[in-house]
């Protein structure tokens, strides 16, 4: 049986819904559909564990072609199918965990889908030829799925690699350590830490390889991003931890004194930059070389069962649904030795972890 989470179930249900509409829709930042600008699909590849199968177009028909196989199948079934997925994902709305849909199964199948999501590192979920009625070009571009049917999804995903380390300005006593370590929260944390009169530095990227990405967007970005995440662990504030809202707060700190009388929006720039090289392939232990997986973008599913494209070729717009529609938070505690305090090179520090969620 075919089994999977509503977001897992969503990448088979952008399948069926795009096979039969036959258009790419491109959205704004707030969710919106650009009526006007739309690309007509040529082809879409779905990479199964056995092969590739290609879903091509003759009149009426989808031509499924796997290996030697090729069958043809009316566009209207896989509207009829499409509607039965996102019914069935909607009725799940309060369950978690993996579930199947036994009312498509067989049909899934038929085609040559035989697992909704295959285990891999790569972000490309779907591959899509479309036609750029502007250039006449014919790209074939990999996408990334992101479904609002399903719980929001990371972006940056914590790991030892995104841990960054913060000295402390003076030491404090063990007694001191066990009460800051009793402290529930992080921002009750820095708090205790204040009443001590003890500043918190930014020391290091722990991860070289992160590092080194990071410095690919500006070579003051791993300042930056460290002095944000300060900011966030500082705040203790779940309703405004948004990526938005601290880098405007990082603005009005301006810790690396930027002349921003002349571009106001210099932190804004480079956080949307980091945001859109992760989301296209970047990973924080894996050297960044800018060879983009996801090269054409996001297609985003939203919770009424549209979906809109987020385009790289329309970088503005992608950039800006990726800043407005993502927050810090914080890993399971106990991970990753956040918070502890350890002693290196005759300094105590300290260290705090970068993971990013999609809002919906």
């Amino acid at each position: 049986m075919i089994t999977g989470n509503k977001g897992e179930w969503s990448e088979p249900y952008v399948l069926l819904k795009l096979l039969a509409s036959k258009k790419l829709y491109l959205g704004k930042e707030n969710f919106q559909k650009i009526e006007s600008i739309f690309y007509p699909i040529l082809q879409i590849v779905s990479s199964q564990k056995l092969g590739d199968i290609g879903f091509t177009y003759e009149d009426n028909l989808v031509i499924v072609t796997s290996n030697a196989d090729k069958i043809e199948i009316p566009i209207v079934t896989f509207l009829e199918f499409s509607k039965i997925c996102l019914e069935k994902i909607k009725s799940k709305k309060n369950q978690k965990g993996a579930f199947g849909i036994p009312e498509i199964e067989n049909f899934l199948k038929t085609i040559g889908i035989l697992k909704i999501k295959e285990k891999s590192k790569v972000k490309n979920d779907i591959t899509i030829q479309i036609e750029d009625p502007k250039t006449f070009l014919r790209p074939t571009l990999g996408f990334s799925i992101k479904s609002q049917l399903g719980g929001p999804s990371t972006l940056v995903n914590a790991s030892n690699a995104t841990n960054i380390s913060y000295t402390l300005s003076k030491k404090i006593s063990k007694e001191e350590i066990t009460q800051l370590v009793s402290q529930s929260k992080f921002s009750e944390k820095f708090r205790y830490l204040e009443k001590l009169g003890i500043e918190t530095s930014f020391d290091k990227i722990d991860n070289k390889n992160f590092n080194a990405n990071l410095q690919t967007i500006d070579s003051n970005f791993p300042k930056i991003i460290s002095e944000i995440l300060l900011l966030y662990y500082q705040s203790g504030k779940a309703s405004e931890n948004t990526v938005e809202n601290f880098t405007k707060e990082i603005a009005k700190k301006n810790p690396l004194n930027f002349d921003l009388s002349v571009n106001s929006e210099m932190y804004q720039m480079m956080i949307k930059r980091f945001l859109l090289e992760y989301a296209l392939g970047m990973r924080a232990g894996e050297v960044w070389y800018r060879e983009y997986e996801a090269n054409g973008g996001y297609l985003v599913v939203k919770d009424d069962g549209e979906i809109l494209c987020y385009h790289f070729y329309f970088i503005k717009h992608f950039e800006d649904y990726l800043f407005q529609n993502t927050k810090f938070e914080t890993p399971s505690s106990g991970r990753y030795k956040m918070g502890e305090i350890y002693e290196e090179d005759g300094f105590q520090k300290l260290k705090l972890n970068l993971q990013i969620r999609f809002i919906k």
